[in-house]
């Protein structure tokens, strides 16, 4: 089976702006025996918004997966393409990402191919952001209305989008821990060890951890320290913030981690937080999840639904105004758990996280493939 995704947020070489989930699921069908093929329509004003590396209009290959990278200067100049640059036969298109569900519309009423669409946060941006509903919105629904099935990453764009199924992320067995060992002092309240793995960009709300943090060392509720591991654009702003607060001691912004030091990072930590705001999914969620630490996410994100509040991890509201009180109020909680509260916790994230092993989740997803077809 030859599958064609089409989208634009795929590296070709690596790149820390653009997260692994779309090729980690292009990857895991290639490991099912499927032949996957990535069509990229790159626009290049969104690129250079994003600070993103442009790439010559061409093929490329990137662990043993080819890739079409068109470079797009004019939203939808691409709307009678022949297609003609396409080399193979394909049975299936999968799209991710508005300007990727739109261009596979397109393309597809040459190529006449069963096609599911995949929809992320930035879907849901252009029925609701007045820039993106005047350029895109109508593509985007009739590409969405012509699919022969429509997936959501999360519980809330299903619901929105009244999509057939959901993709969640996935996490690989070999990385799942059944037991984390506590920290005495995280035990006794004394001290929590906080860390984050993310983009340091606005949405993340890291300021609002910051700040919830200060709160607490003035109140001299408990101790603490907190690594941030990430760049990005907030980077200076947030090592401001830290000074000006005299919390060198405490916080520290580290930079980001390879992949494969994640999970021996995490280890070394009782709580996982991103209070994220318009998060598709995010994969650092379950990656601390899969080491047992207690994680703190965001109402209305990806990771809403998987967390339940007080029970496997908890949730705190992305409101502006409340969401630096809001964690405080959620770190204190935790701080104040008997040992018999946060081990229960903890045994209720193991119990979470093996529904989203990587194998579980492709099972499902080749099932709903095979039905397409």
């Amino acid at each position: 089976m030859k599958i064609l995704f089409v989208t634009d947020l795929y590296k070709i070489k690596e790149d820390s702006t653009i997260p692994d989930a779309i090729e980690n699921f292009a990857l895991a069908l290639k490991e099912k025996g499927k032949d996957i093929f990535v069509l990229r329509p790159n626009f290049l004003v969104n690129s250079k918004k994003r600070k993103r590396k442009i790439f010559p209009q061409g093929i490329y290959h990137r662990n043993g997966i080819k890739i079409y990278n068109r470079n797009i200067q004019i939203p939808f100049y691409f709307l009678n393409s022949n297609c003609s640059y396409l080399e193979e036969k394909y049975d299936l298109i999968i799209s991710h990402m508005p300007m990727g569900h739109i261009f596979a519309y397109f393309i597809n009423k040459k190529l006449k191919l069963k096609r599911i669409s995949i929809v992320h946060i930035s879907d849901y941006h252009v029925f609701n952001r007045i820039f993106y509903c005047l350029y895109f919105k109508k593509n985007l629904m009739t590409s969405l209305q012509k699919s022969d099935l429509v997936g959501a990453r999360n519980k809330f764009l299903k619901e929105y989008f009244r999509a057939d199924f959901i993709l969640p992320s996935f996490i690989e067995k070999k990385y799942i821990i059944e037991r984390k060992k506590l920290n005495d002092d995280f035990i006794q309240g004394k001290k929590i060890k906080l860390v984050t793995l993310s983009q340091l960009i606005k949405r993340k709300n890291l300021d609002k951890v910051i700040l919830a943090l200060n709160e607490i060392k003035k109140q001299n509720n408990f101790d603490f320290i907190y690594d941030i591991y990430g760049k990005g654009e907030q980077n200076e702003q947030l090592n401001k913030l830290i000074k000006n607060l005299n919390l060198e001691k405490n916080i520290r912004i580290l930079p980001y981690i390879n992949h494969n030091l994640i999970y021996e990072t995490l280890d070394n930590y009782d709580v996982f937080i991103l209070p994220s705001v318009y998060e598709t999914f995010g994969i650092a969620y379950l990656e601390a999840m899969a080491r047992g630490l207690i994680t703190i996410g965001t109402y209305n994100t990806g990771i809403d639904g998987i967390i339940k509040d007080s029970q496997n991890g908890f949730l705190v509201r992305g409101d502006e105004e409340k969401i630096t009180k809001e964690i405080y109020q959620t770190l204190l909680k935790i701080q104040k758990l008997s040992k018999e509260q946060k081990e229960k916790i903890t045994q209720n994230t193991y119990k979470t996280i093996q529904n989203y092993e990587k194998e579980k989740i492709m099972n499902k997803y080749v099932e709903i493939i095979k039905k397409i077809l």
